[in-house]
């Protein structure tokens, strides 16, 4: 994932999608998240979230799907 990570903040996103889709979208979220934080810190308005709308199951279902996913990924493209 490191690779991945590496090549999103150079702008690679096919490059880094290729080493690790799950460190790919993993990269984004943490871009989000900085953009977010940097939005709170020049605002001083905080982005409120409802969780008790947000299923915990299904969040730990989707992270492992994701993860899944890139593993499943990298086995098809290196066969």
């Amino acid at each position: 994932m490191t690779t991945a990570f590496s090549h999103t903040v150079r702008g690679r996103f096919i490059a880094a999608f290729h080493a690790q889709p799950a460190g790919f979208l993993l990269a984004m979220a943490t871009a989000v998240a900085a953009g977010v934080a940097l939005s709170v810190i020049a605002t001083g308005r905080i982005w409120m979230v409802n969780w008790y709308r947000v299923s915990p199951v299904k969040s730990v279902i989707a992270v492992i799907a994701v993860l899944v996913g890139g593993w499943l990924y990298k086995l098809v493209v290196s066969l």
